[in-house]
């Protein structure tokens, strides 16, 4: 299980807990990328995000 921190739209902080498979670093556009439960990707700029921690 994996979790990604950053700062949202509104300027506040969210924590959003996900397993490792469905969070990963697009080097060629500086986005995380962050599957969600129905498969929509969420894209979150790098200079938006505290930090990442994954188990793998």
């Amino acid at each position: 299980m994996g979790v990604i921190v950053y700062e949202d739209p509104q300027g506040g902080v969210t924590e959003w807990p996900t397993d490792d498979e469905r969070l990963r670093y697009d080097e060629s556009t500086g986005h995380w990328l962050v599957k969600t439960g129905d498969g929509t990707v969420r894209r979150i700029p790098r200079e938006r995000v505290f930090y990442v921690e994954q188990d793998s």
